[in-house]
């Protein structure tokens, strides 16, 4: 998520067109990559489980399974993804004037994918750990490098040619394998706490990986149908032009920024519901979601706030110009309504998959993402006229809904029940 913003940041000097395009490219980048979000959330729900019930060596077992696993899927994605990078563009309707470009950098960052596959399930075996500290040092270290790379291979610095959106591209992927690297060595590096061999990885556990791939699955559903719907909304977001998609991507950035506190809050609760249900103590799980929620909200309130009083503050932070700034400021504004049912959406949907819950959160994104959104956007947005605009309100009752089925399957308690 930094990744996006700081290349978003870096690449809005050189104009519309190359911000529309890397937003065009990293959007479908994300939309290919995060099904890996449900195999690190199944890994860490079967890690968290073991750990909870003091089985090391089942943990461990688990753990290299889902770096098995984050190796084979993030080839078969780095080959379909750098060969088909053009035709998906093309699908979504990508203006003729960024299509090249975007292909490039679509095409480039996903020749990483696999290093994207190990950073993000290796991440989430730490953080199931107990180990949030190694993640966050690998995520500073891979902006900061990301910084570095993309001033460097986007203007050409010192011996390095001027590659622009390519550069980000390629920058962004480098800073991948960088952290890949961070994390695999903590996973690999043996101490009395936690560590996996090579055993562990190699040495297939089919009953583990049963486990894992069971509650990966409809997670994983739960991720195609949102992405199929995301589709569907892109494509009418591209049909109202390149100044539209550019604020479009533009107030995307800047809500970035609001949901990274969020986020972080969403990736440690699945790790304490699952090492509170293996103990046996469903109540502690409860209790770190309320807190969860609690701060959450709170903190959306606030960055609510400013959203709507100052919203070309943040906006500016991207070098927009004038047609587009006017437009990103308004959905900037929009976006404020949305910020705190996104954040409950992430909480509740993050607790119940880290029981091992996955089907709910199906449910919920089955109705939002297929019906709610793509209905509500394509009546707001085409048939009463409303432009970028009716995106963003549609966009923001979506959430909303969400936020409420969520909470509602919480409170009903079947995560609790579920068997690992």
């Amino acid at each position: 998520m930094t990744i996006f913003v700081t290349d978003s940041i870096m690449i809005g000097p050189l104009g519309t067109h190359a911000f529309a395009a890397v937003g065009q490219g990293s959007m479908m980048a994300s939309y290919m990559i995060f099904p890996l979000w449900s195999l690190g959330t199944a890994t860490s729900a079967v890690v968290a489980r073991y750990i909870g019930a003091q089985d090391m060596k089942s943990a461990r077992k688990g753990a290299g399974q889902g770096i098995f696993l984050a190796i084979l899927i993030g080839l078969v994605y780095t080959g379909a993804g750098v060969y088909f990078a053009g035709d998906l563009l093309i699908l979504i309707g990508t203006p003729q004037e960024i299509a090249e470009s975007s292909g490039v950098y679509l095409a480039i960052l996903l020749g990483f994918c696999c290093f994207q596959a190990i950073r993000l399930v290796g991440s989430s075996i730490l953080r199931a750990t107990g180990d949030t500290r190694t993640p966050m040092w690998a995520t500073a270290v891979m902006n900061g490098f990301n910084i570095l790379a993309n001033w460097v291979l986007i203007y050409g610095i010192g011996p390095f040619p001027r590659m622009e959106v390519a550069g980000v591209a390629l920058a962004s992927g480098l800073s991948y394998v960088i952290s890949a690297c961070i994390v695999m060595w903590k996973l690999t590096r043996k101490n009395p706490v936690f560590f996996i061999t090579r055993s562990d990885m190699t040495q297939i556990a089919r009953d583990i990986l049963r486990t894992i791939l069971r509650i990966a699955g409809p997670n994983m559903a739960e991720m195609v149908l949102m992405r199929a719907g995301g589709l569907t909304y892109i494509w009418i977001v591209t049909s109202l032009g390149t100044v539209s998609l550019a604020a479009h991507y533009m107030a995307i950035r800047v809500e970035s920024f609001a949901f990274m506190p969020a986020f972080g809050l969403a990736m440690a609760v699945p790790p304490l519901v699952g090492q509170a249900l293996g103990a046996g103590k469903p109540e502690m799980a409860i209790l770190a979601v309320r807190r969860t929620v609690k701060a959450g909200v709170y903190g959306m309130i606030v960055l609510g706030f400013l959203f709507i009083l100052v919203p070309g503050v943040f906006v500016r932070i991207f070098s927009p110009e004038p047609d587009v700034y006017s437009i990103a400021s308004i959905v900037v504004q929009i976006s404020a309504l949305e910020l705190i049912g996104v954040t409950l959406n992430m909480i509740y949907g993050g607790a119940m998959r880290g029981a091992g819950d996955t089907v709910s959160p199906m449910i919920v994104t089955f109705i939002g993402a297929i019906i709610v959104r793509i209905s509500l956007v394509y009546w707001m947005t085409i048939l009463l006229g409303w432009g970028l605009s009716g995106v963003w309100i549609a966009t923001a009752i979506d959430w909303s809904l969400r936020a409420i089925v969520g909470w509602i399957l919480f409170r009903r308690g079947r995560w609790q029940n579920i068997k690992v």
